[in-house]
């Protein structure tokens, strides 16, 4: 098995993480415990009334990663062919993530070959990236007149105003509306997923229930998140 002082990393991200938020994990307004497992934990939030609009939302616990550039004394895989010494650094061009690295030691700078393809000043992402979400509810009696999610980050530092990005506007995002018997496993996917690295980050996730006309009964039995991850 190989050894080293310093750190092994990887560039590619496992694809594969499932976090689940039950009902425990979810804030609402308007909804009701359904039913129970164990000792007074809900197994879903219930929506039972006509003419009400009613919220979700919860915030979880993510992992970040911000980034760790390289010294001469934290080596990763990836050499430097711009600021002499190990990469990712803050210099550009110093790593090759995506492309065939130039040369390998001993061999000396000047005899290094140009390095090819994407060249990213910090490496590649590492942490948290949320890909898409399984919604996991049940419409029963009644169709719903709208049912909504969003997604979104907010970013907070000392004394600065929050700074509120949107990953998923809040609407429909093909959550369906109408009655079914058994539960509706939706996914709705990121567009656009990325790693989240700024440091102090927030992830939240909300929408709402509408019933305007008929009693429904609706049931909110979780989310999904799936993410790819890369702590190594």
């Amino acid at each position: 098995m190989s050894h080293t002082q310093n750190r092994w990393t990887m560039d590619t991200p496992n694809t594969d993480g499932q976090i689940f938020i039950g009902p425990a994990g979810i804030v609402t307004t308007n909804m009701t415990q359904a039913g129970v497992y164990f000792t007074n934990f809900t197994s879903a939030w219930e929506l039972n009334a006509a003419t009400t609009t009613a919220t979700y939302g919860c915030a979880p616990p993510i992992m970040l990663r911000t980034g760790v550039l390289a010294t001469p004394q934290l080596t990763q895989q990836q050499f430097g062919t711009a600021a002499l010494q190990p990469g990712p650094s803050s210099v550009a061009n110093t790593s090759g993530p995506l492309a065939l690295p130039g040369g390998f030691p001993p061999l000396k700078n000047n005899q290094l070959a140009t390095v090819a393809g994407n060249l990213p000043a910090k490496g590649t992402g590492k942490g948290f990236q949320l890909n898409w979400i399984d919604v996991i509810y049940q419409i029963n009696n009644n169709a719903l007149s709208a049912f909504t999610i969003g997604v979104g980050v907010n970013q907070f530092a000392n004394n600065v105003a929050t700074n509120l990005t949107t990953l998923l506007a809040d609407g429909a995002n093909g959550l369906q509306t109408a009655v079914q018997a058994n539960p509706y496993v939706t996914r709705v996917n990121i567009t656009n997923p990325s790693f989240i690295v700024t440091p102090d980050t927030e992830l939240f996730i909300g929408g709402k229930v509408v019933s305007t006309v008929s009693i429904p009964v609706f049931y909110l039995w979780g989310l999904v998140l799936g993410v790819s991850f890369n702590f190594n």
